[in-house]
């Protein structure tokens, strides 16, 4: 049967599952504000359906063009049934336009006038192939042209540089820069001159592409009012030595209004409505590199993303994952020009390069931002730390070696503290039995605390010295678990067996799969935890005839069997790092347990054995307490006595 304590506690359990669901029910502002989203949901769609109408109409158009059976259709009027005013843009050759700087080189479209494909020089995927960051991209506006969608991918612009015909490929060094500019001039009544324009800004060194859209006398042509749509479909490439890692991290960020948000990596297909709050930046992030599109003067005033994968990404498949953006630019329908300014970012997920924007788009980067303590930590001492140490070209293993070896010598004196305190506690072991065995009782609790208060005080022992540094050290050794499988620094650098510090080791490939470890056996990560069982044995042996909680020595066994399992398929820089740690954190405890003097210790509390403790004002206010709780207690048993 349950006794009357457990029966309050599932009452509770019980209570605290209903106030829960109370308390988070919506309230009828939250009811109208889904209701309303669900609107707006049905409204994009039903635009889509019009646009993917017109968009089959002009996708069979070139089809259409073709068929000898169809030419004595008058193509002129077929041109502008479906373009309208953009009828001449309808027709022409697709020429590639090749532009290179310091950092990249891009491949631009006279299809669409779009970036089609651009190669990073200073990478190469890992199987040393130059990185292409996607499979096909395509952008465009979807402009309101009569009773018709028109996309501008679909239209042939004509590029230019000061007015002249591009005829070679394009390099820009150093400071220099050059404006390519892509028109797709416009049929108007008027006699002026109309045309939209998409003009590309490339520095020389410089991950980002100036990206303008100019709307060029096209007022009572381009019919939409107040804001125009981008859309933006990429699929982006496997770049990495483990594809599903690299699909996990791979995922669609933003900046809504200051903050940072973005669609669950880990999932599926994911997608995500963002209306009436501005968003600054929408970023295709891959493990180590992105795709970003920035605005400017303006927001974007909504935004409908998803990313979807098709299919677990195979060895010989370069496919990782499709992004999809449908992005809402600001447009003054009753104005002769409108001009929207904006940047793309090709480029590494690299913390010095990207933070220097100033538009917390190094937030892609998981460097544990959602806990203040370990941005903190990553940002103001690792990532300095590492990338001074790095700049001295050594391998990346000597640098995290030595990085170790600074760390736990900063940590020093907080190490000190908790493995000594916890060698003092073992020396006056013997005390606290003799403590326990006068207070075996429950209610003797209080007393019992007391007695073993006062014992460490005369012992010279602080009982939070032992846990309080190590709970300061904590922060450090999370912070370590997100910097190493996200530092681009890594990436691809050899030490010892291991080929790419930034993904696993393996120094066996099984030909099958084992749940929840792989088929890959880590060296480091096996290094590790027979570090850990190690460390594990020697503490275990230093606290024999300790009192400890039933389980707990098997819990400790246990847990270097969890990290094995966990930390197989991880990076292999980060195994290395809490192998050498362990090392390093072996030796201090031996050492630090060689220190210290157990007879002074003992000494020490012979001394005080007689001297009157003075106590604390907490010590103070809980006999206070227990005075006035044993006072209750003896009033009600009087009553109850009383009664009978």
């Amino acid at each position: 049967m349950l006794d009357r304590n457990t029966l309050i506690g599932l009452v509770l359990i019980f209570g605290v599952f209903i106030g829960y669901g109370i308390l988070s029910a919506p309230s009828d502002e939250e009811k109208a504000a889904i209701k309303a989203k669900q609107d707006s949901i049905i409204r994009v769609q039903e635009k889509i359906a019009l646009q993917a109408k017109t968009i089959q109409i002009q996708d069979s158009l070139a089809q259409l063009t073709n068929d000898s059976t169809q030419t004595t259709l008058n193509q002129d009027s077929i041109n502008l049934s479906v373009f309208g005013a953009f009828a001449s843009c309808s027709q022409g050759t697709n020429n590639t336009i090749k532009v290179s700087n310091e950092l990249f080189e891009v491949d631009f479209s006279t299809l669409g006038a779009l970036v089609k494909q651009v190669t990073l020089k200073n990478y190469t995927t890992y199987g040393k192939q130059p990185v292409k960051l996607f499979d096909k991209n395509t952008y465009g506006l979807n402009l309101t042209v009569g009773q018709n969608i028109v996309r501008t991918e679909n239209l042939y612009f004509e590029p230019t540089i000061d007015n002249k015909p591009i005829t070679k490929p394009i390099e820009v060094k150093g400071n220099d820069s050059v404006v390519i500019v892509f028109k797709a001039k416009v049929q108007a009544d008027s006699l002026k001159t109309a045309s939209l324009d998409f003009r590309y800004v490339i520095r020389g060194n410089d991950y980002r592409i100036g990206y303008d859209i100019l709307f060029d006398n096209l007022k009572g042509i381009v019919t939409d009012q107040g804001s125009v749509e981008m859309g933006w479909n990429s699929d982006l490439r496997v770049q990495e030595k483990d594809a599903k890692v690299e699909v996990k991290n791979s995922s669609i960020y933003y900046l809504l209004k200051d903050e940072v948000d973005y669609l669950k990596e880990n999932g599926s297909d994911d997608k995500k409505e963002e209306n009436g709050i501005p968003i600054k930046w929408v970023s295709y992030k891959q493990q180590f590199f992105s795709t970003a599109l920035i605005t400017n003067n303006d927001s974007f005033a909504s935004a409908t993303m998803q990313t979807i994968t098709e299919k677990r990404p195979a060895k010989d498949s370069t496919y990782l994952r499709t992004m999809q953006s449908l992005l809402t630019l600001p447009y003054d329908g009753d104005a002769a020009k409108n001009e929207i300014k904006m940047d793309f970012f090709f480029g590494p997920n690299k913390y010095g390069v990207i933070s220097d924007y100033n538009i917390n788009m190094e937030e892609i980067i998981p460097l544990g931002w959602g806990f203040f303590l370990l941005q903190w930590v990553n940002r103001f001492v690792i990532i300095p730390v590492f990338d001074f140490l790095s700049g001295f070209g050594w391998n990346m293993g000597i640098v995290i070696l030595i990085l170790t070896i600074l760390v736990k010598i900063v940590l020093f004196p907080l190490a000190y503290k908790s493995y000594s305190s916890s060698a003092k506690m073992r020396v006056i072991q013997p005390e606290i039995q003799k403590i326990n065995e006068k207070f075996p009782k429950q209610e003797q609790a209080m007393e019992k605390q007391k007695s073993v208060m006062a014992l460490y005080k005369r012992a010279g022992i602080n009982p939070m010295a032992g846990c309080l540094p190590m709970l300061l050290q904590f922060p450090i050794l999370v912070a370590m678990f997100r910097f190493f499988p996200a530092s681009i620094e890594l990436r691809q650098q050899s030490f010892l067996w291991a080929d790419d510090l930034s993904s696993y080791d393996s120094i066996v490939n099984l030909p099958f799969e084992i749940p929840f470890y792989g088929s890959n056996v880590s060296l480091f990560c096996l290094l590790m935890s027979v570090a850990q069982i190690f460390y594990t044995r020697m503490t275990m042996k230093q606290q024999q005839g300790t009192t400890q909680m039933p389980g707990m020595k098997v819990m400790m066994y246990m847990m270097p069997v969890f990290m094995l399992f966990m930390l197989n398929q991880f990076s292999a820089a980060l195994n290395y790092y809490y192998f050498i740690s362990l090392c390093f954190t072996f030796i201090q405890v031996w050492v630090i347990g060689k220190t210290i003097n157990q007879q002074k210790v003992l000494d020490t509390l012979k001394a005080n054995q007689n001297k009157p403790i003075k106590k604390s004002k907490w010590q103070t206010r809980m006999e206070d307490l227990e005075k006035k709780n044993r006072t209750l207690v003896e009033q009600r048993q009087k009553q109850q006595n009383k009664r009978k």
